[in-house]
């Protein structure tokens, strides 16, 4: 639940130091906005993917085949070398009127009085606090990046560039899983734009966040490798994807999104 933040309220509420990973603990994606791209493409792959909701395409990072997983994080340690936003700014959000604040009302993150590590909200007086202060500069900036990274996907997009994905995970058993949902940038297409449009995606700086997004693509090995490190009894049992050691995922042009 989000609730307005208000020093009248959260007067002696402080936010616990291990927010960003208790959040990023059960997301098997994470949202990345345009300019983090060449950030989280040093620890996983970049994909397009569809909001819940709206079913707009999104860009999110790959951090688990598995839903509500993350391999990113082992004993409380983060393991890639970078947090994307949405993990740093937990559990603060910009309200419909980016003036306000929200919080999640999340007892894991949230706590009253003095904790040690935790950042209070607000100083004695009722002022924002530095921490405050600097996660509401985190997100301002990050609406601007959600603008320009809509822009992005509404341009690639219109290009014919999105092309839905079937995620295959080939297990070292023999068997297979699918996992639906995610598209990445259709190579063949790009390669046939005209001169006057490739121009356009450079001009833009478009291009060569496409190509990052395809060569993010390599980092499927290393979500294998932490996959399989898991001990058996922290791998999920039954059907869900990749409970079972991974061989290999292999990309295919989705069946759905072709007819």
């Amino acid at each position: 639940m989000r609730i307005p933040l208000s020093a009248t309220s959260h007067l002696d509420t402080v936010v616990t130091a291990d927010a960003a990973l208790v959040y990023a603990a059960s997301q098997h994606l994470l949202n990345v906005r345009l300019g983090e791209i060449s950030q989280v493409m040093a620890d996983v792959a970049v994909f397009f993917s569809r909001h819940l909701q709206t079913g707009q395409w999104l860009l999110s990072g790959l951090y688990s085949v598995t839903p509500a997983q993350n391999l990113w994080l082992q004993q409380g340690q983060w393991l890639g070398s970078y947090q994307p936003v949405c993990m740093q700014t937990y559990p603060l959000l910009l309200g419909a009127d980016p003036s306000q604040l929200m919080l999640v009302d999340d007892s894991r993150v949230l706590q009253q009085g003095a904790a040690p590590g935790a950042m209070p909200l607000f100083t004695e007086n009722g002022q924002p606090s530095d921490y405050l202060r600097r996660k509401k500069a985190m997100l301002d900036k990050d609406l601007q990046q959600e603008y320009l990274t809509f822009q992005f996907v509404k341009t690639v997009n219109a290009l014919g560039l999105i092309k839905e994905l079937d995620l295959h995970l080939l297990q070292a058993d023999g068997s297979s899983q699918l996992i639906k949902g995610l598209a990445t940038v259709d190579e063949d297409k790009l390669q046939l734009l005209s001169a006057e449009q490739l121009q356009q995606l450079h001009q833009q700086g478009y291009l060569l966040l496409l190509h990052a997004m395809l060569l993010s693509i390599t980092r499927l090995n290393r979500l294998i490798q932490l996959h399989n490190l898991q001990p058996d009894g922290q791998r999920p049992n039954g059907q869900h994807p990749g409970s079972q050691l991974l061989k290999s995922i292999k990309l295919e042009i989705s069946r759905s999104a072709h007819g």
